[in-house]
């Protein structure tokens, strides 16, 4: 006789539920446990930012329990927590170290920038506007100098190679760079070297009509200068703005410092590289690996894009815009940067082979190529105007070498050039004077 299946009952229905809801709430929890332990956002929660003056608390609420993330100044961690839990809140940390005013400042006669630990900043009077005391380099900080990029291209460029780098100067009088990085056994340039570079406001109360303390208002991983004082030999902001490195992203931006100490982002920290070419008042900027010129006035792009760098551009007699862009090329065993000049709307100018020094000039341009040990100059429109033969093509140079030439003197109408007769160290050299109107020797 068939019998009929009894019904679940009620109570079995809800044990069952009860058992699932369980099972798929632990596997739940498993699979979010790993995900914390990976530092990776919760599934199926709920997300909660909470901001702070020194950061935020990111928080992701879960079925019974809540994973945070701490990102401020005051704490930094992680931790996942029953819901019971409260968030932790300490008091705000700043994020910038705090000066202490209260020492000792030694009579500097001679008016060193630095004397005895401390960085010493006079106006032309002669007058002491403040002192810094250095806070992570245990006396070894200094009045901070003009970096470069990771591209390092006046080291890689022969015709710029040999400049040294700038103290960057007071600003307003009231602001300065100071250059506060901690000891290392490497030096600047290496890409492991981490500089740490603080805006610092130096006019102490009693100076100050605002009546504020020394204080340090932003802290970068580097900066550039945009122009100079040659009489000075310190390097400056253009219209006060200077090009810094974020200390988070670790690329470049533009920022303009007021007077009264707001600092205004004028290009956003996501540059790899940032200069500035005075003449034109052009900036060449490189992002995602693509270079190119900006119009900071226009806001706008002026020039093609390119995948190598753009070392330079100018503007020659006839209002036409060019850029030089080089790469770096090892042949046989030697090793240097082949350059080009295009129109900064791309038209080749100069693309010829193993070109590895560029000399632009309003009327003219000349240029080495090693192949052949010649300074070529060259008008605007691809003629060649005159050639002279170099004994070698290397400018580089140190303390036991010396450059293929060197431009002696040079005058609206003529132009000296020194070349040396051997790469080794010695004083034999010949003269020679180019007449750059006629184009004739006038030795």
């Amino acid at each position: 006789m068939y019998q009929q299946k009894k019904k679940m009952g009620t109570k079995k229905i809800i044990e069952l539920g009860v058992l699932i809801c369980i099972a798929l709430w632990l596997a739940l929890f498993a699979v979010n446990y790993v995900r914390y332990t990976e530092s990776k956002s919760l599934i199926l929660a709920l997300h909660l930012t909470h901001k702070y003056d020194d950061g935020v608390t990111e928080e992701y609420v879960g079925l019974g329990y809540v994973y945070r993330q701490y990102k401020r100044n005051s704490v930094s961690r992680e931790e996942m927590v029953p819901f019971w839990v409260p968030i932790e809140n300490p008091k705000a940390l700043p994020d910038l170290p705090v000066i202490d005013p209260d020492y000792e400042v030694p009579e500097n006669i001679r008016r060193q920038d630095k004397f005895r630990g401390l960085l010493y900043y006079f106006n032309v009077q002669g007058e002491l506007l403040g002192t810094y005391k250095c806070l992570n380099s245990n006396g070894y900080c200094n009045k901070a100098f003009s970096g470069h990029d990771s591209f390092n291209l006046l080291e890689k460029d022969p015709v710029t190679f040999g400049n040294k780098p700038r103290t960057l100067g007071m600003i307003y009088d009231k602001y300065a760079f100071v250059d506060d990085s901690a000891p290392q056994d490497i030096s600047y340039g290496d890409p492991a070297y981490s500089r740490i570079i603080y805006l610092y406001r130096f006019l102490d109360a009693t100076m100050d009509e605002d009546g504020r303390d020394p204080e340090i208002l932003a802290k970068f991983a580097d900066v550039k200068e945009l122009t100079f004082d040659e009489n000075k030999n310190l390097g400056y902001g253009e219209d006060y703005k200077y090009i810094v490195k974020s200390m988070d992203k670790h690329l470049w931006g533009l920022i303009k410092i007021k007077e009264n100490g707001e600092i205004v982002e004028v290009l956003p920290y996501e540059y790899e590289s940032i200069s500035y070419d005075i003449d034109t008042g052009y900036y060449i900027l490189c992002k995602n690996k693509k270079w190119f010129v900006y119009d900071l006035n226009k806001e706008k792009v002026v020039s093609v894009e390119s995948e190598n760098p753009i070392y330079d551009v100018w503007v020659n007699a006839n209002k036409t815009e060019y850029i030089k862009v080089g790469v770096d090329r090892i042949v046989g065993s030697e090793e240097f940067t082949d350059f080009k000049v295009y129109r900064i709307d791309g038209k080749a100018l100069l693309d010829g082979d193993k070109i590895t020094a560029v000399f632009p000039r309003g009327k003219f341009l000349f240029y080495i190529t090693a192949k052949d040990n010649y300074l070529r100059f060259m008008d605007y429109g691809k003629y060649e105007l005159y050639k002279v033969k170099l004994n070698f093509w290397r400018l580089k140079h140190d303390e036991l070498t010396q450059p293929a030439f060197v431009i002696y003197n040079e005058t609206e109408n003529y132009l000296t050039l020194r070349i040396y007769d051997t790469r080794k160290l010695s004083y034999k050299y010949d003269n020679k004077v180019i007449n750059t109107i006629r184009w004739e020797n006038n030795d």
